[in-house]
């Protein structure tokens, strides 16, 4: 896509050659008036491609109560679209501001950063069967009788003679398992950088202007 521009005197004849663009069947996203206040037309026509002086230009001319016609078109339409906006002009008096824009492309290069492969570290669980064998001990409480013969003295006497209970229980080792988990390794991720410098090479594009004079003893510049 290329952008042309024409500069009109009077809103009138800015009107017109719209109507007679539309006519040929551009639509309104293609031509239009082109306006606002001066940082946004600047920044309009910068990305239009046009470089700074020239968005000043048109700018100034804005200020000075011009109207400003754009239209997007291919740019096998360019010369087509120009020449419609200057037919208007003749048929109109008062409207003398014309202009065709001089562009040239500039070549800015930028980086971006892009994947070129990596490594994925996955952590999963491995379970491994382990076994050992411990030792359990278990006590019965069991009971004995044995014969005996033997005097007892006074105080022995009463106090066998005193109602009682002796209890005694028996007790068994039962296993207990703690697990403790220990770190035995690490796997650690890492990046080596590597600068190498890279030449682009393109084209850019400029358009230029031919200006004739018509009539006798005309020129071309």
């Amino acid at each position: 896509m290329t952008t042309v521009i024409n500069a009109y005197a009077d809103q009138k004849i800015a009107d017109l050659a719209i109507a007679a663009l539309r006519k040929e069947g551009l639509n309104d996203e293609q031509v239009r008036i082109l306006g606002g206040d001066r940082k946004a037309l600047l920044s309009e026509l910068s990305e239009h491609g046009f470089k700074d002086s020239d968005a000043r230009a048109y700018a100034e001319a804005v200020d000075q109560g011009q109207t400003l016609v754009i239209a997007s078109i291919s740019e096998e339409q360019a010369d087509w679209a120009l020449s419609i906006m200057d037919r208007i002009l003749p048929d109109h008096a008062g409207s003398s501001a014309g202009s065709v824009p001089i562009v040239e492309e500039e070549l800015s290069v930028s980086k971006a950063r892009s994947a070129n492969g990596g490594v994925r570290v996955t952590s999963r669980v491995v379970e491994t069967p382990v076994e050992e064998t411990v030792t359990l001990t278990t006590e019965t409480v069991g009971v004995k009788r044995r014969a005996a013969n033997r005097v007892l003295n006074d105080a022995e006497a009463d106090a066998v003679f005193e109602e009682k209970t002796v209890e005694m229980m028996g007790t068994q080792e039962e296993v207990e398992v703690h697990k403790e988990a220990r770190v035995v390794g690490e796997v650690e991720l890492t990046k080596e950088v590597e600068a190498r410098q890279k030449t682009i090479k393109d084209t850019v594009r400029k358009t230029e202007v031919e200006v004739e004079e018509v009539g006798a003893g005309a020129t071309r510049k």
